[in-house]
């Protein structure tokens, strides 16, 4: 009779572990790349967000911001002109961290595509008599944008034989707000090939 227990706790036990070795697992994201789709992942959105700010720090006119204080720097929106579901505030809070980390920009949420609810709230206690207001935050402290992020990311599919080619166009333009003129732009672009099916459309 223990015997017969003993074997059905040994069956029980490979079923359990057998039944979690289908489970999700943890992927290390530099070894996430055999892992890939035709769609835009972890990997791309580095990519472009790297290429882009490489490109952006070389040019003349950043070159040229040397010294002074930093730009105060604005993020308008990046477009998702592709037909997947894509978070784009992923790309660009990744560029503008990579410029702040130059030291020649710095970021504003009091303004842009993606502004921080929180200033607002906390200037409207300057209006309530339950605050002390002499700890509230006083009128003309926020700092106005002087440079605009903005950019638009591209989907193009085109049959090649029994395959289908994936390219995505990231465009990215940096605006000096004060006179409407482009400091910056550039173009990232990401090409993938798989079968039909993995192809959204």
């Amino acid at each position: 009779m223990n015997k017969k227990l003993a074997l059905c706790g040994v069956a029980l036990s490979t079923l359990l572990i057998s039944g979690c070795n289908n489970g999700p697992q943890y992927i290390d994201p530099s070894n996430s790349k055999a892992y890939a789709s035709m769609g835009l992942d972890y990997h791309d959105i580095e990519k472009a967000a790297s290429d882009s700010v490489r490109s952006l720090l070389k040019s003349s006119q950043v070159r040229s911001m040397s010294g002074g204080k930093p730009k105060v720097l604005m993020i308008s929106g990046v477009v998702n002109d592709t037909m997947q579901t894509i978070d784009t505030d992923q790309l660009s809070r990744k560029i503008t961290r990579d410029m702040r980390n130059s030291g020649k920009f710095v970021l504003t949420l009091a303004q842009g595509a993606k502004t921080e609810k929180g200033i607002k709230m906390a200037r409207t206690a300057r209006d309530d008599d339950e605050f002390d207001q002499r700890t509230t935050i006083e009128k003309g402290t926020l700092k106005a944008a002087e440079l605009s992020l903005s950019g638009k990311i591209v989907q193009k599919n085109t049959r090649v034989g029994s395959k289908q080619r994936t390219d995505y166009y990231f465009l990215l333009t940096l605006t000096n707000l004060k006179d409407g003129t482009v400091i910056w732009d550039d173009e990232v672009n990401i090409i993938k090939l798989g079968s039909n099916s993995s192809v959204s459309w």
